[in-house]
Formats: C-alpha cells, structure tokens, sequence
C-alpha cells in the first residue's frame, strides 16, 4: 500500500472508532492533497461530531463539488441530503436547508435502487416533523423511508425509518402504534444493529422526545440513561447535550427544578458558542424554570431569545398570567395558536391549555371554549392521563361555581396520575379557589398545604406565593406571603420600584402589582403608611 493510501486508511479507522479531533485533523491532511469527495465526507463528519460547523458544512460542500467533477449524481444528492439537514441544524437558515434537499431530489429523479433516495426522506421527515410542525407528511416521508430501506437490502436505513415513523404516530396520536416502533428501534440501535453513530443517538431521542409528549416520565429517565452512558463512552457530546435538555424537561415536569436548573446551566456551558439549534431548546426551557421559580426578568429574557417556537411561546403567555397582564397573555398564545398548524394535535396541547387560562383571564371566553372543545377532543383521542387533566382543567376555568370542584379534582387526580408534581400543585391551588367560593375554607386551606408540600422548595414565584397565601390563615388572605414581605421590605427601606424589582430578580410590572396587593391587604393607602406597618411590625 502507498504512503497516501496509507494515510487514508489510518485516518479513516480514526474516525471508525470516534476519535473525532485527531481524525478531522488527519482527513483535512489527507483532503489537502486530494480530490477525493470521501474524504471530504469524512471531514465532515469529525467536525460534525466536534461541533465545528463551519468545517463541518465546508466539508460537505467540497464533497458536493467532487461528487459533481467526477459525475458522481448519487453521491453528491448523499452530500446535498446532509448539507439540507445540517443547514438547519447549524442556523444556515431554512430556506438554504430546503434547498440543498431540493438539489438531492433533482439529482435522484426517476432512481429506483440504492438507499439514497430512503436518507432523502429520512431528512424530509425530519423537516416536516421538526421545523414545519407537520406530522401528516412527516409520516409519509417515513413511511416512504422505509419501503425504500427494505427494498434497498437492510443496512442501518430500515431501522431509522421505523423509529422516526414512530415518532410521527405518536405524535398524530398513535400513541399504541408509534411507541412500540421506537422502542423497538432503540433497542437495536443501542444493540449494535445500526452502525452509524449519529443515527444511534438521534433514534434514542427521538424516543425520549416522544415519551415527553406523552408524559411518559418513566420511559423517558430509563432512555435518557442509557444514551448518556453510550454518549460518555464514545464521546457523542452533541447528541448528549440533546439528550440532557430532554432529560431537564423530565425533571421540570416531575418538580424536580433544582435538578433540571443543575442540568441545563451544564448544558448550556456545553453549548456555549454552538450553532446548532438545540441550544435555543434549551434555553426555552431553563426560561420555563425560572418562570416556574417566580425569577420573571431572567424567565423573560430566556424566552424572549429562544425564539418562536410553540415551547417558549406558550412559556411567555404563562409568564404574563402570573405576572397578572392577562391580555398580553392572549395575545402571545392567540397569535401563536394561528400559526400552528392543526396537526400534530400533541403539539397542541400546552398552548390549547395556556389559550383557555389566557382567554378567560382577558374576557375572550369563546375562543376560549373553542380551545377547551379542542383539548377535550384531543384528550378523548389519545387516552394520555396528562392531556386529560389539561382538558379537565380547561373545562373547570369555564365551569360555573356548581361544577368547577369536580372539574378541578379530576385535574388534580390525573395530573397526579401523570406524575406532574408542579401542574398538579398549581391545579390544587385553583381547586382551593374554588373551595373558598364556594365556602369551604377548610377544604381549600387542606389543598393549599398539600400544594406547598411540592413547591415549598422553591421558597418563591407566582404558585408558591398562592399557596402561602392560602394556607397561611382561617379566611385564606394573608395578610401577606413572602414575597410580598419582601417587597414591603425594601419599600419601607425607601427603594424605588426599579430597584426592588432589580434586587427580587422580578419585572417592574410585578413589583408594582406587588405594591398594590401589599396596599390592599394592609388597607392602607400610600407607600408611608406601607412603611410604617412595617417598622411597627419589626419588618426593617
């Protein structure tokens, strides 16, 4: 063998068993010389594993070119695949993702064998599911993916297709058809019956996202380990921080916050200076938990820099029904409800929830019923205990005072059912408002203090402060919760608002509601009679 061909070689196995610097490093050598769109391919994939996009895309666009010189049309549609889903992936844009998939469709018009048209639609499945939000033809591609894969004689094609076939089941609401077809596939990733790395760690998440749209807690912590172990072994550090943030949203789900705050402040040092748009979910959700810790200013700035996506949007409309602007709230989740197609329905359902609470808060009660209508008939659908508990609680914000109990303590069983922690102490406290409507202040102090046993430790924030509130006295009024206390703290210390809400981590919207529920409840008038309350009650 040539001393070129030798280098080849080496390099070649360096990237086989995943030593990913020393191999871009040895190919980018070997490229140097060479017009050989292999190498370039295998460049590509070092840097993609190193999270070296610009190299990474570079790379592919090399190999494109020397596909083309060669008169190579299979292999540069393979190169123009990856660069279609890669573009998206490393924010190139959309429109320049589409179009490098565009260019693989033309360059594999009227091919009939071969895998390459099957990865074709593996990547337009994952466009339809993941940027269009379109399940329907996500599914198609998938489904055509994997006709193509068997026809093709196996390989790692077949197995992929299944498991992203599942993922559009489950997320059209197949639940008992799509599940089993990503565990299955999982199961024979992880075992060895997929060969490419990267299809191994993508099949895994897409399970574990999966799970999390179904509330599957269990499932999803079992996956999460087991693609952490195979991600630390083999240094897969993209896909493990992708594997993380969907573990984070495990623990939020859970109630878990301190664990989920642990795991994405890790993930975002992981992710510092990447492209890739999984940063953007991650940040979505650490402004999720600090909207859920009553941090409202650092929940803001999150949410507001993670874009348009339904997860931060729908984050945003909470943020502002805590904060007590109900109409801005409706107008985040009206817009956001417009834009988002109709299908997948799971996709639909924590902004079809944050619509009804949105809407009745600013007056807008029919699109309000119209987004309940909706979650009842999605939760009859799929049969998951925590859309249920969504629609359950939907149907109890427009429930007349007869009914709104019942309505509540369905959400409340089911959300428990579902192992939701967090929305299950938030439901009790609405069913506790609805107790003290309805006169049973004993009944409403019992849910208040069940409701703080899960948010007592976050010692602040909108659920916490209710729960205080409710459960503090017989007649379920205060005369103030902590944070409150807080507040009158620094106001009786002559702190202007702006610097209250600085020192609080809040916005200066909530410190002024703050300040006027602190008036209310102390019946006084003025910052000087808020003041002297507490230097008589030994506040400052």
């Amino acid at each position: 063998m040539s001393t070129a061909a030798q280098r080849r070689a080496d390099a070649f196995s360096l990237l086989g068993c995943g030593h990913w610097l020393e191999a871009r490093d040895a190919l980018a050598e070997v490229a140097a010389g060479t017009g050989d769109p292999e190498v370039h391919e295998g460049v590509a994939q070092a840097a993609w594993w190193l999270d070296d996009a610009a190299t990474s895309l570079d790379a592919r666009e090399a190999a494109y070119r020397a596909y083309r010189d060669v008169g190579d049309d299979v292999g540069a549609a393979r190169a123009a695949t990856s660069l279609g889903y890669d573009a998206m992936l490393f924010g190139r844009g959309v429109a320049v993702g589409r179009g490098w998939l565009s260019r693989a469709a033309e360059l594999l018009e009227g091919r009939t064998e071969g895998p390459e048209p099957g990865w074709l639609a593996v990547r337009e499945a994952e466009v339809a599911l993941n940027v269009d939000h379109d399940a329907a033809a996500g599914l198609a591609a998938a489904v055509r993916a994997g006709e193509i894969g068997r026809a093709a004689g196996g390989g790692d094609l077949p197995v992929v297709a299944r498991a992203i076939e599942g993922l559009a089941r489950t997320r059209l609401g197949e639940v008992d058809d799509g599940m089993p077809m990503l565990d299955a596939a999982a199961a024979a990733a992880t075992a060895g019956d997929v060969e490419d790395l990267m299809w191994v760690g993508k099949i895994c998440c897409w399970l574990i996202s999966a799970c999390h749209d179904v509330n599957d807690l269990a499932r999803a912590e079992d996956w999460c380990a087991r693609v952490e172990q195979i991600c630390l072994q083999r240094d897969l550090a993209p896909l493990f921080a992708v594997c993380r943030t969907q573990y984070a949203t495990v623990q939020i789900a859970r109630g878990d916050l301190e664990g989920a705050e642990s795991t994405l402040v890790d993930v975002l040092d992981r992710l510092a200076g990447s492209h890739r748009l999984s940063r953007l979910e991650a940040v979505a959700q650490l402004g999720e938990l600090r909207r859920r810790q009553g941090r409202f200013v650092e929940a803001q700035s999150l949410l507001q820099q993670a874009g348009y996506g339904p997860v931060a949007r729908a984050s945003l409309a909470r943020l502002r029904l805590d904060e007590g602007d109900a109409p801005r709230a409706w107008a985040v989740v009206d817009e956001l409800l417009r834009s988002l197609p109709s299908e997948p329905p799971l996709e639909r359902v924590d902004v079809l929830a944050a619509a009804v609470a949105a809407g009745v808060g600013a007056g807008h009660l029919e699109p309000a019923r119209t987004a309940a209508d909706e979650l009842a008939r999605i939760a009859e659908a799929v049969g998951i205990d925590a859309v249920s508990a969504q629609a359950s609680a939907a149907a109890a914000r427009l429930a007349g005072a007869t009914t709104a109990v019942d309505r509540w303590r369905d959400a409340v069983r089911l959300f428990s059912l579902a192992g939701l922690g967090f929305d299950e102490a938030e439901c009790r406290l609405d069913l506790a408002d609805a107790l003290v409507a309805g006169g049973d202040r004993p009944g409403a102090r019992e849910q208040a203090t069940l409701a703080l046993r899960t948010l007592r430790p976050l010692r602040s924030g909108h659920a916490y402060e209710r729960a205080r509130a409710l459960a503090a006295t017989p007649d379920g009024s205060g005369p103030l919760t902590d944070r409150q206390t807080d507040v009158l703290r620094l106001l009786a210390r002559g702190h202007t608002n702006v610097e209250i809400a600085a020192g609080l981590h809040l916005s200066e919207h909530t410190v002024h509601r703050h300040v006027a529920n602190i008036y209310t409840a102390l019946d006084v008038g003025s910052r000087a009679a808020a003041a002297a309350y507490a230097a008589g009650h030994g506040l400052v």
